[in-house]
């Protein structure tokens, strides 16, 4: 019973029913969203996931998709950023199927300035929350 009510939990976390997602840039093609209240800070590092929704469907080497889900940790001090976690979604807003998924940690980039990582960046290291 304990194994089925934590599958039923995991499945509604994973399935974004839960995250508050904020429109933080857009353009002709995607859309991006940050879900503030999960932003994770420790010292100088900050983990925050993000997801892309687009308005067509992409496929890189699998199936088809229309939104991704992905988690980097920022190096608030030295302005650098790495993936730690993805996800492919048949559905927009991270909904329908999983296409596709992994967790492996990136290596650590520099921020590029005036891109949408260093949009993300500013997210997760600067935008003052209320408590």
């Amino acid at each position: 019973m304990c194994k089925h009510i934590l599958t039923v939990l995991l499945a509604v976390v994973s399935s974004g029913a839960l995250a508050a997602w904020v429109d933080v840039g857009n353009n002709e093609n995607t859309t991006i969203y940050v879900d503030p209240s999960a932003i994770q800070r420790e010292g100088n590092l900050a983990k925050m996931w993000h997801l892309t929704d687009f308005k067509k469907p992409n496929r890189d080497m699998g199936e088809p998709y229309l939104s991704a889900k992905d988690q980097f940790e920022y190096d608030c001090k030295d302005a650098k950023s790495r993936r730690r976690a993805s996800s492919q979604h048949s559905g927009n807003m991270g909904g329908g199927k999983v296409v596709y998924s992994d967790s492996y940690t990136s290596k650590w980039k520099p921020v590029p300035p005036d891109s949408g990582v260093e949009i993300l960046w500013k997210f997760a290291c600067v935008k003052k929350r209320a408590p």
